[in-house]
């Protein structure tokens, strides 16, 4: 993984293949923010990494701050679903949590159905479709206008049996991939969940640092959440940061994001 790391780093600028290795260096010492301050250096040229996202998680961890660690430990989940670093920090950070949530996964990481669903070939799927819907009527077309022999039908019932199976995979991998992109963690250490966006609306319950949301709305500087037990409230929008990377494609146009 170092060495994947490392060519990545490199191909983007020498400076940045060197400036990981001090940030490494700084972490090993002790010197935590030195660190963390070329980690996010990094992350802020657009540098996607699951080990920098990892290292970046573990240096804000030794800082006390859960939030942005479990952030991080999130985004190189979403960057490698497999790294079992990754999950495993984030399973012992998520073991200190103050909300504890029935509901919520706990292997780490997005839940099961969301990473079934993303891992489906959204993109083969919606071509498989068009092409097997036009067939389909082509088909259709031939057997009802010119009497075509019995395999005509046939093929047009197979061809829209396999658009259908098609529709179904393309839905299924644009559900998940939008369970994932509005995924978020909350970075303070606790957020009052209000009723309404605005500071005098009516606090329902507080959430802690580290809990993981689904953010579904926006509007007037607050975030509307959703937690895995169901409760939903409105938060202040810098409480919570999306899962998926800045500036990552299809990453949801949020204010203050």
């Amino acid at each position: 993984m170092t060495l994947i790391v490392a060519l990545v780093l490199a191909a983007a600028e020498p400076r940045g293949l060197q400036l990981f290795d001090d940030a490494n260096a700084a972490y090993l010492t002790g010197d935590l923010s030195r660190a963390i301050a070329a980690y996010e250096a990094l992350v802020s040229e657009g540098i996607a990494s699951t080990e920098l996202e990892t290292n970046l998680g573990a240096a804000y961890l030794r800082q006390g701050k859960r939030g942005l660690a479990a952030l991080h430990f999130e985004r190189a989940l979403f960057l490698d679903p497999g790294d079992d670093d990754a999950r495993a920090d984030l399973l012992e950070l998520r073991r200190g949590n103050v909300d504890r949530l029935e509901g919520d996964a706990d292997e780490g990481g997005a839940g099961p159905l969301p990473r079934i669903l993303g891992a489906l070939p959204g993109a083969s799927a919606t071509l498989a479709l068009f092409a097997l819907w036009t067939a389909f009527w082509i088909l259709l077309g031939v057997r009802l206008l010119r009497g075509g022999p019995r395999w005509v039908g046939l093929a047009a019932a197979g061809c829209l049996t396999g658009a259908l199976a098609a529709a179904l995979v393309a839905w299924g991998a644009a559900a998940g991939r939008k369970m994932v992109l509005h995924r978020a963690v909350v970075v303070v250490p606790t957020a009052l969940a209000r009723e309404g966006p605005a500071e005098r609306s009516v606090s329902r319950f507080e959430i802690h640092e580290g809990t993981t949301v689904h953010v579904d709305d926006e509007e007037a500087g607050f975030r509307r959440v959703k937690l895995a037990n169901g409760l939903t409230g409105w938060v202040p929008a810098p409480a919570v940061e999306l899962v998926v990377p800045p500036g990552w494609a299809g990453r949801p146009l949020l204010t203050g994001s």
